[in-house]
């Protein structure tokens, strides 16, 4: 693990906090439609360009300004305010391949493991089910494929506080085997349903043998 590099120390937390995540598509109406079904929220702004123009070049980087776009708010946490952000980038393929530099996932917490399964069965019924589930020891996670193949992780917390996360991520366990079980999602679902205790639940298999 890494102990630090010439530019500061490692761990701790830095003075600046995520507050925007920005995808670049080719097909900007399915992606809203995606997100604002896996969020439960819509935009809450859209722009459209003047039909016909071009969009101009900064550094390589196109201004929101000159494309298709929308936004979704996660957050109102002001100053930390948190937002997914959707920019129909012209001639962006609908498939990038895995091979490319970009994105590995973009992660959404939910509030509780009941607020994380309600999801699921919301998107389940919706015919949306995840291609991977698993608990992470830390978190369970279910992932999604949004339609330009990103993957879109929502998760819960499994500890009540951040030192019992921390000290469980600090295990020796954690370290040789960061991904923990793979689960499967309707049984996993079903369990919780039926009232099997949370920290039964999402005990991992290598802490019960």
């Amino acid at each position: 693990m890494s102990t630090g590099n010439a530019n500061g120390p490692a761990g701790g937390t830095s003075k600046f906090k995520i507050s925007e995540a920005i995808l670049k598509t080719g097909q900007l109406d399915r992606m809203k439609s995606w997100y604002t079904r896996m969020l439960g929220v819509g935009p809450y702004f859209e722009h459209s360009p003047p039909e016909g123009s071009k969009p101009a070049d900064f550094g390589g980087q196109t201004r929101a300004t000159d494309l298709r776009m929308c936004f979704f708010r996660l957050s109102e946490d002001f100053p930390f305010v948190q937002t997914i952000g959707i920019f129909e980038e012209p001639g962006t393929l609908e498939s990038p391949e895995k091979r490319n530099p970009g994105l590995h996932h973009l992660q959404l917490m939910a509030a509780s493991l009941d607020d994380l399964c309600d999801k699921y069965e919301e998107l389940r019924d919706a015919g949306l089910k995840p291609h991977r589930s698993a608990n992470h020891g830390m978190m369970t996670s279910f992932y999604y494929r949004d339609p330009d193949n990103n993957v879109v992780e929502i998760t819960v917390q499994n500890f009540a506080t951040f030192d019992e996360m921390a000290t469980f991520m600090a295990s020796e366990g954690f370290r040789d085997d960061p991904s923990g079980d793979e689960i499967e999602p309707d049984t996993f679902v079903g369990w919780f349903r039926k009232g099997v205790p949370v920290d039964e639940l999402t005990r991992l298999n290598r802490d019960k043998r």
